[in-house]
């Protein structure tokens, strides 16, 4: 039986989320400083999509964790089934 091992793609989300949480504190730290229109234009054209992207790519790596764990679990029932039927 094989299976696939979720940790790892589990341990990404939370180093990304990790990650994009010390960016943005030190994004915080720095937009006090640098307070003119270009900050205002750097943040609007690379900054502003970048959480919202985050959060849906999160989304839909937690939505494929799940399908893949419920695969497996359909997989073990067939197999559970098969064998008893022998």
């Amino acid at each position: 039986m094989m299976t696939f091992k979720l940790g790892p793609a589990q341990d990404a989300e939370n180093r990304i989320k990790r990650d994009f949480s010390e960016f943005s504190r030190l994004w915080s730290e720095v937009r006090e400083v640098w307070l003119d229109d270009r900050c205002r234009q750097f943040e609007q054209q690379h900054l502003s999509n970048l959480g919202p992207s985050l959060t849906r790519f999160s989304s839909a790596l937690q939505e494929c964790c799940e399908v893949i764990r419920r695969a497996e679990e359909a997989l073990n029932d067939d197999r559970a089934r098969s064998d008893r039927l022998e």
